[in-house]
């Protein structure tokens, strides 16, 4: 007596399509709870089952998306940071105009208003000089850096390379650091960093300190030591 064949079973291209939709939906729940939880505690400090329940799902289901914790702090850093990446070196192809500079700074502020977590989690490594410090420079803050300081040399010849990692600095600290630091600023100023009005100024300052740079000012007559 021969056993019959099992054939494969046929999934349908709508069955795939909505098992598809539900895989996206789940690590998109798994990201968006390991992100504040990194934010806070830090990679080392993070456990999975702490990142598995605040998900809704368990550490199986979580370790069939991310073989471990560091894997999953790898995606979470790539969704937070790489669109703003994308958007500095899409800039970087178009012109000095008003519009350009607005539209970029937009897009940075939104990502990072969307996902403050990241910004939080980047200065939480810088300050503990975690052992992620180096991959997270050189993958994603280096050519972050890179890219900013190469458009300064070709459309701001007049300003200084010296100049350049302060440039880098202020921007940074604009962008990132406003969420980063958002309940000192809150505190502080008595105005929420994340609401929209302010949000939006943000994004208006950020526009007039760029926008700057690349305008030509009179030399003034106390120079900067060398």
């Amino acid at each position: 007596m021969t056993t019959a064949t099992r054939r494969p079973r046929h999934i349908s291209p709508l069955r795939a399509a909505a098992l598809a939709e539900r895989a996206a939906f789940t690590d998109s729940q798994i990201l968006d709870a390991a992100e504040p939880l990194f934010a806070r505690h830090g990679l080392r400090g993070t456990r999975v089952r702490e990142i598995a329940s605040a998900a809704g799902v368990n550490e199986a289901t979580l370790y069939n998306y991310y073989k471990n914790k560091e894997a999953l702090y790898e995606a979470v850093l790539e969704r937070g940071i790489q669109p703003i990446i994308d958007t500095v070196r899409r800039t970087s192809t178009g012109d000095n105009s008003p519009e350009n500079i607005r539209d970029a700074a937009q897009q940075i502020i939104t990502q990072l208003q969307r996902r403050p977590h990241v910004s939080q989690l980047i200065y939480l490594e810088a300050i503990a000089n975690g052992s992620h410090l180096e991959r997270l420079v050189n993958r994603w803050l280096k050519p972050f850096a890179e890219t900013i300081t190469h458009q300064l040399g070709k459309r701001a010849p007049h300003l200084s390379k010296q100049d350049y990692p302060q440039i880098v600095e202020l921007f940074w600290h604009l962008s990132f650091g406003h969420f980063a630091i958002a309940p000192l600023l809150q505190q502080t100023f008595g105005s929420d960093p994340f609401a929209d009005q302010r949000v939006a100024r943000q994004i208006a300052f950020i526009e007039t300190v760029i926008g700057s740079l690349f305008v030509e000012h009179p030399a003034s007559a106390t120079a900067l030591p060398a």
